[in-house]
């Protein structure tokens, strides 16, 4: 993969936004885009145009499709979206996930969209993607992980260290993170230029607002990614 793409973005006020490539995802169309329900992150893709994101936030882990139509707004602040609503078109989720909710499995990959204009990663900056698992990685991994709390208009922000759950978990023991963060980064390297997990996986991310998981971003989601169209 290429290296970090995250220059200084500007939104239409002309104010620096702090983490373009982080945002909300909403209910509805981009015309009508109702409440946001989780979080994702514009990634480094062939295609520009891909945000990862939990699989649970997009499908129910049942044997049904995962839905798309709904939106994302990067860098949504004080309740406004500086870069507008994108469309959701498609959503590449692991078989693990889609067939039986398999919780390794919680990422997706997904297209996103806008009748003029750029791709996303032009506009917003991207992430690059750690895939790995985490006991490559080891523990005690220094992570910032963002998330949009339901009902919030602004993002939450919790710094910590990351350690493993299990081979294919990471755990973050710090509170702050809740209903909505769902799909949100953990973000790692230099300038927190890196996804390393997203909050899902565990249950769906934690049942309390004090302790956070994210599956890691090993084989299964590395295979959504270039489904998604990621790599050439």
């Amino acid at each position: 993969m290429p290296g970090p793409s995250l220059p200084v973005v500007t939104g239409a006020d002309g104010t620096p936004v702090a983490r373009p490539a982080t945002g909300a995802l909403f209910d509805g169309p981009a015309d009508d885009p109702g409440d946001h329900f989780c979080s994702g992150s514009v990634v480094e893709s062939a295609t520009g145009d891909l945000v990862v994101t939990a699989a649970h936030c997009v499908a129910d882990g049942d044997g049904t499709p995962a839905r798309t139509g709904m939106s994302f707004a990067p860098g949504y602040d004080d309740g406004t979206a500086p870069f507008g609503y994108w469309t959701v078109t498609a959503a590449a989720v692991p078989p693990g996930w889609l067939e039986s909710g398999d919780p390794d499995s919680d990422v997706a990959f997904l297209t996103v969209s806008r009748p003029d204009g750029p791709p996303i990663q032009q506009v917003t900056g991207a992430y690059r993607i750690a895939f790995g698992a985490p006991g490559t990685d080891g523990d005690d991994t220094p992570v910032t992980a963002v998330g949009y709390n339901d009902g919030d208009d602004d993002a939450t922000t919790v710094s910590g260290t990351a350690g493993t759950l299990d081979e294919d978990q990471w755990q973050l023991d710090q509170p702050g993170l809740d209903q909505g963060a769902s799909g949100g980064p953990w973000l790692t390297g230099p300038d927190d230029s890196e996804i390393l997990a997203v909050t899902g996986g565990y249950q769906q991310g934690g049942d309390s607002p004090d302790v956070s998981y994210g599956a890691d971003l090993g084989p299964a989601a590395q295979a959504a990614y270039r489904s998604a169209g990621g790599t050439d």
